[in-house]
């Protein structure tokens, strides 16, 4: 990877980002430091291995941004549009600071987390309807009261989301509706699922031991091949559930009882 080139750039214009080696909005290899693009208003930007650190992005306009093998730290997108937005192979966890991302109130419908650590980021009340978040780090995460649906009528409201083969562990799910979603292969161990909606979802071959979940619906969900381990079935109803007959030892347990060999 080419060396990025710094750029101290507080409330720098969209047109100084640009040189004439750039390819149709490309940015390549550049470095930007409290980069400020609040309430600004641009599409179909695309950033390369390039290294943002404490640069604000509230409240901008920046449908279909994409990023690819950049570094974002410690960066501010709180109430910007993002909708149908791609972060590919990208760092998003400040480890040094341990400081991460806010998401919160964003648009990201359609928008695509794929193979990027965003531990600890902030998505409270955000718009994410049919998201993608697919083999990510994302331990810690706020969630609360997100979004992943979408109403086609008064009455009628379904949910879209893929978030497979993630890491959620410690996150925090209060208040969402992830019915007939895709979890499949995820960690959600000590992760906090009060009031969340799971019916329908596949979350076959997941690590489903929460650490809270109070009002959590499961009906019908798929939890064929998880570690199912932490469920308690008294506090929980497990009607329609799909999971193996090898399951049913981890959830008799959790009754206190010990379940011997038939021979």
């Amino acid at each position: 990877m080419t060396e990025p080139t710094t750029l101290l750039a507080a409330k720098q214009p969209v047109e100084y980002l640009f040189e004439p080696s750039d390819n149709e909005g490309l940015v390549e290899h550049r470095q930007f430091c409290e980069l400020d693009w609040s309430m600004l208003e641009q599409t179909n930007l695309s950033f390369s291995q390039c290294i943002f650190v404490d640069c604000d992005f509230s409240e901008a306009n920046l449908t279909e941004l994409s990023f690819e093998r950049c570094q974002l730290l410690n960066c501010n997108f709180s109430g910007a549009v993002l909708t149908a937005s791609r972060f590919i192979n990208c760092g998003l966890y400040d480890r040094k600071r341990q400081r991460a991302c806010d998401f919160s109130g964003a648009d990201l419908c359609q928008a695509e987390f794929k193979a990027c650590d965003i531990s600890t980021a902030n998505f409270s009340r955000a718009e994410l309807f049919d998201v993608v978040i697919e083999h990510c780090h994302a331990q810690g995460c706020r969630f609360e009261f997100a979004d992943f649906s979408k109403a086609v009528s008064r009455k009628v409201v379904f949910s879209a989301a893929n978030l497979s083969h993630s890491n959620f562990s410690l996150s925090d799910f209060e208040g969402v509706n992830l019915a007939k979603c895709d979890l499949h292969g995820c960690n959600l161990s000590e992760a906090v699922l009060n009031r969340v909606n799971l019916e329908g979802a596949n979350l076959s071959a997941s690590i489903f031991s929460p650490s809270t979940y109070q009002g959590l619906q499961l009906f019908q969900a798929d939890l064929r091949n998880a570690d199912i381990a932490g469920i308690d079935i008294r506090q929980i109803d497990l009607s329609g559930v799909k999971i193996f007959s090898w399951q049913m030892e981890a959830l008799i347990e959790s009754l206190g009882m010990v379940v011997y060999p038939d021979n």
